[in-house]
C-alpha cells in the first residue's frame, strides 16, 4: 500500500498536481470570528438596586448562559459615585466566563474624595485587523448642582492619557487602518472632540461605541463619517439590563460587523428602532 501511495505521489508531482493543490489552498481566505459583549452604565450601588451589584450580576449570569462572548468591555459609570462599590463591580465581573476590561465614566469617582473607584484604564489593541482604542474619564468633569441631581460633564483625560491618545492616533494617520473608539461619553461630550473633529479625515475611524445617555442611538450615518453606537444602560434608569453584542467575522481582508441588542432581565434578544441587528462591513488595511 505504501509503495502504491508513493507511486501515485510521484506521478502527481510529475503532473504538477501538488502545485495546483498548494496554490488552491493559499487562495482560500482565512476566516475568524470573535464576539464582544459591549455594555455600559451598571451603576453599582444605585438606589434602583435591591442590593449593590444587582444589575451587573444579573447581566453577567445571562451572558454566561448564552456562552457566546469571547471578550467584554464595560463603558463606564461602573459604580454610583462611591469608591466602596468598586470591589463589588470587580467581584461580579470576575464571574464572567470571558476576558473583560472597562473604561471609567463620570460617576466612577468618589463623591467625597474625588478619587476614582477603580484605576483609570486606557489603551489600544488590534482585533481582527481593527484597532480598538479605549479611553477613560480620568478627571471628574465640571459639575453643576441641580435640584436632586448633579449635572456633569465631558470625558476629561489627564495630560498623560491625552498625549498617549494623540500619539496612538498619529501612528495611523493617512493609513487605512480601521479604528473603533470605545468611550463612556459619546463624541459631543468628549473633551477633545473639537480638536478631533478638525482632523477626522486624516484617520479611518469607522465606529464609535459609547454609553452615558441611558438610551439607544445607533446610526450608520452619524454625520461625521463613523458609525455611532450609543448603547442603553445596564442599571440606573427605568429600563435596565440592556446592552449589545458586537460580532466580528473576518474573511481575508474583510470584516463583517454585526451589533445585536439584549435584554438581560428578560433574557431575550430585542429590537432597536425596529431592527434586530445593525451590520456593516470593514475593509482592512493592506499590508
Amino acid at each position: 500500500m505504501f509503495r502504491h501511495y508513493a507511486l501515485c505521489l510521484m506521478l502527481c508531482v510529475a503532473a504538477g498536481c501538488l502545485a495546483v493543490v498548494a496554490r488552491g489552498h493559499a487562495e482560500q481566505p482565512a476566516t475568524e470570528r470573535v464576539t464582544w459583549w459591549v455594555a455600559g452604565d451598571p451603576h453599582v450601588g444605585h438606589r434602583s438596586e435591591a442590593f449593590p451589584g444587582q444589575h451587573i450580576a444579573k447581566a453577567v449570569a445571562d451572558v454566561n448562559e448564552l456562552g457566546i462572548a469571547d471578550e467584554a468591555i464595560i463603558l463606564g459609570d461602573l459604580v454610583e459615585d462611591r469608591a466602596a462599590f468598586g470591589p463589588i463591580f470587580v467581584r461580579e465581573m470576575d464571574k464572567l466566563a470571558a476576558d473583560w476590561t472597562y473604561v471609567l465614566g463620570n460617576h466612577d469617582f468618589d463623591k467625597t474624595t474625588g478619587e476614582p473607584a477603580l484605576p483609570p484604564k486606557y489603551g489600544a489593541r488590534t482585533v481582527h485587523g481593527i484597532r480598538f482604542i479605549m479611553l477613560s474619564d480620568e478627571v471628574p468633569g465640571h459639575r453643576v448642582e441641580a435640584p436632586g441631581y448633579a449635572i456633569d460633564r465631558n470625558l476629561v483625560m489627564s495630560e498623560a492619557q491625552a498625549k498617549w491618545f494623540w500619539e496612538e492616533l498619529a501612528k495611523h494617520r493617512g493609513t487605512q487602518t480601521p479604528i473603533f473608539l470605545f468611550t463612556h461619553q459619546p463624541h459631543p461630550e468628549f473633551a477633545k472632540w473639537p480638536q478631533l473633529r478638525e482632523v477626522l479625515d486624516e484617520y479611518n475611524i469607522v465606529a464609535w461605541f459609547s454609553a452615558h445617555k441611558h438610551r439607544w442611538d445607533i446610526r450608520k450615518d452619524s454625520g461625521h463619517g463613523f458609525i455611532q453606537v450609543n448603547i442603553h444602560s445596564l442599571g440606573g434608569v427605568r429600563e435596565d439590563y440592556l446592552s449589545t453584542f458586537l460580532d466580528l467575522h473576518r474573511t481575508g481582508d474583510t470584516v463583517e460587523a454585526t451589533i445585536r441588542f439584549r435584554n438581560h432581565e428578560k433574557r431575550e434578544w430585542i429590537q432597536v428602532d425596529g431592527k434586530d441587528e445593525v451590520s456593516f462591513t470593514v475593509e482592512l488595511a493592506s499590508d
